[in-house]
This record gives C-alpha cells, sequence and structure tokens, in this order.
C-alpha cells in the first residue's frame, strides 16, 4: 500500500495520464490523472508540500465522496480521498488533497 502521509507531489507528477482503476460496490472503474499541483509555499522542514490531484473519468459518472480502493501501475495501491469537483457532457472530474 502506497504510504499517503508520505507520498510527494512528483510521485504522482510522473503519473499524469495515466490509469488509476477504482473500487467501488458496483464494481472497478478507471479514472485517468490529469493533473498534480502544488498547493501553497514549501512547507517547514520535515513537513510534506501540499498538493492536489485531479482525475477524469466518464460523463456518466457520478461519485459519493469518500476513500476509494486504488490502484495504479507504477505506484500500487492506494486508498485516496475524493470528492467530485465537476461533470459535465465530456466528462467527470474529482480531486484529492493533500496537506
Amino acid at each position: 500500500m502506497l504510504p499517503l502521509d508520505k507520498v510527494q507531489c512528483a510521485e504522482f507528477a510522473a503519473c499524469v495520464d495515466q490509469d488509476f482503476e477504482v473500487i467501488t460496490s458496483g464494481g472497478t472503474l478507471i479514472l485517468q490523472l490529469s493533473e498534480a499541483r502544488r498547493l501553497g509555499p514549501s512547507p517547514r522542514e520535515g513537513k510534506r508540500e501540499p498538493f492536489a490531484l485531479t482525475f477524469r473519468g466518464p460523463p456518466p459518472l457520478r461519485l459519493r465522496q469518500g476513500i476509494y480502493q486504488m490502484s495504479n501501475a507504477q505506484l500500487g495501491e492506494m486508498e485516496i480521498f475524493l470528492v467530485q469537483i465537476a461533470a459535465d457532457q465530456t466528462s467527470s472530474t474529482f480531486e484529492a488533497v493533500f496537506n
């Protein structure tokens, strides 16, 4: 399991445009990591730099905000808190924030 308390933005940035499998009660679905961005100034020494991830899925997709088991070929398995931030005719967008 990916240690989310230690993971850095750069690790996810290397996976932009890659697929992440999401396990839901209804089965498995695919989200694509579209962005990994830093948030705010550099943290104090020994603290992780805050960052956010943006994932895109198919247009009809709706997920409740919550913790989802996810998997990526490069990063392995992880559990991430996702919040849906947009949906239109072309895609559904989700965000995860790491403080």
